[in-house]
Parts: structure tokens; C-alpha cells; sequence
């Protein structure tokens, strides 16, 4: 009997000592089993929010970096006058109050801007890449070339220095050559003209005296007084000048010079 109860003594003993060893490498498996877990929520998190801020990061610094690159993109003037160079090497001359803005992909697959105001534009040539400019009612279109753009003024204005332009207006397209205008006015009509200084080619055969001044005057934008009883006088014969050269000449026979008043102004009388 007293072997029975020592060993059921000890087998109580063994089986308590058994469940506390049990329960420490159980408390011992799930802590490391916590640890593993807890491990791997952390590893999948740093996976997920590295990424993550990576992108934010990179949108962010994207950003301010990409922010001078916009700036660029828009060239603005206040109460002076600037001088811009574009990155295809054309140079503009913004009066003040004039905005240029450029297309993102300028100088790669275009080269379209948008205009407001008054400029000078002195345009690299580049055959490919046509320099478009909208200027908010025409289009001008140029290979290389110089010229003044007037979009903020009454009427709308091109001035061609040297090189070629292309206008389009309301469905209408005009080829300028150098030292010519064109010129849109308020009311939408439009008119080209040139500097009294180009050499022009006009028929006066079996023309009115009236008619040939009138024709001056659309040609080079000016306007000729003369004595009005001239005005059926008919005249003959072809002309090659300038303003100066072609009003003497058909003045001659009337015995009338002209005088200016102005620049754009010119009296002819005895």
C-alpha cells in the first residue's frame, strides 16, 4: 500500500511537473510563434508602405523639380520689355503685358506656342518643326523667320522682316513677304501692305489718275491728297519703284510733286 501511494505520489508529482514544462514550451512556442507573426506583419508592411513613400517621395521631389521646368514653359512680361531665348534657339521680345506659352513637348514633336500681346520673334529654322503660333482669332506659321506679332492692339497686326509667314484667318490664308503687314481691323476686314521703301511692279496702262493713287495708297497703307480735277485724267504705261519713285512719276505729267506731312501723309500739288 505504501508503494501504491509513493507511486501514485510521484506519478502526481511527474504529470504536474510534465504540464508545467508543457505550458512553459507552449508559452515559449507562442511567443515565438507572436514573434514570427508580428515579424512578418512588420516585413509585409515595410513591402507595402516602402513602395509607397518611395512614390510619394518621387511624386514630391517630381514635383519640385518639375515646377522650374513649368515656369520655363511661360514667359511673361509685366511694365518692360524682355528678351527670352526658347530652347530651339529662337529669340522673343515680349513688349510689356505679353505672355508666350509653350506646349510641353516644344522643340520634340512641335513646336505650337500661344500668344497675347505685342513681340518681336526672331525664329530658328528648323523645316521639320514649323513654328506655330495661335494668337487668339489668326494663326501665324513660320519655318525661320523674323517678324512683329500685334495681338493686343485694335487691329490685329503682322509685320514680316524677312523670311516667310502664313496666316490664317476666319477660313482666309495670306502669304506675306518681307517688309509687308498684314492686318486684320476691328471690324474683322482685312489688308496687306508694304513699306514705302519696297520695289513694286504696277500696271498703269489706260488707268485714271484717281485709280493708280488709290492703288498707292492699298499697296503701302498711305494717303495722297491731290487736286481733284486731275482725278479722270487718264495715264498710261508701266511702272517699277518704290512709293517715292512711282508717285513722282506719274506726277510728272501734272507737273505736281509731293510733299509729306506726315509719314503716312502725302500731298501732291503744283
Amino acid at each position: 500500500m505504501d508503494f501504491d501511494n509513493q507511486w501514485k505520489s510521484v506519478k502526481e508529482e511527474n504529470r504536474k511537473m510534465k504540464d508545467s514544462a508543457d505550458q512553459r514550451i507552449w508559452n515559449g512556442l507562442e511567443s515565438k510563434i507572436r514573434f514570427r507573426k508580428n515579424t512578418k506583419r512588420v516585413l509585409w508592411a515595410a513591402a507595402v508602405l516602402l513602395p509607397l513613400f518611395t512614390l510619394i517621395n518621387l511624386f514630391s521631389t517630381g514635383n519640385e523639380m518639375k515646377s522650374p521646368d513649368q515656369q520655363q514653359m511661360v514667359f511673361r512680361t509685366e511694365k518692360v520689355q524682355k528678351e527670352f531665348i526658347l530652347s530651339d534657339g529662337s529669340i522673343i521680345t515680349l513688349e510689356p503685358e505679353s505672355e508666350l506659352k509653350l506646349t510641353d513637348d516644344f522643340g520634340n514633336k512641335s513646336r505650337n506656342v500661344s500668344f497675347k500681346g505685342k513681340a518681336f520673334f526672331s525664329v530658328a529654322k528648323n523645316k521639320a518643326l514649323p513654328f506655330i503660333i495661335d494668337a487668339n482669332g489668326f494663326k501665324v506659321k513660320v519655318l525661320g523667320t523674323q517678324f512683329l506679332l500685334d495681338q493686343r492692339s485694335a487691329d490685329k497686326k503682322v509685320y514680316l522682316k524677312e523670311g516667310k509667314v502664313k496666316i490664317d484667318y476666319k477660313g482666309n490664308t495670306t502669304f506675306l513677304l518681307p517688309k509687308e503687314t498684314w492686318l486684320a481691323d476691328k471690324d474683322g476686314a482685312e489688308k496687306h501692305f508694304y513699306d514705302q521703301d519696297v520695289v513694286r511692279t504696277f500696271d498703269f496702262n489706260e488707268m485714271k489718275f484717281g485709280e493708280a493713287i488709290s492703288q498707292l495708297e492699298k499697296t503701302y497703307n498711305v494717303s495722297i491728297a491731290y487736286p481733284q480735277h486731275y482725278k479722270e485724267n487718264v495715264i498710261n504705261g508701266n511702272i517699277t519703284g518704290d512709293l517715292d519713285k512711282v508717285i513722282k512719276t506719274i506726277g510728272f505729267p501734272f507737273n505736281l510733286t509731293a510733299g509729306k506731312q506726315s509719314a503716312n501723309h502725302i500731298i501732291l500739288e503744283k
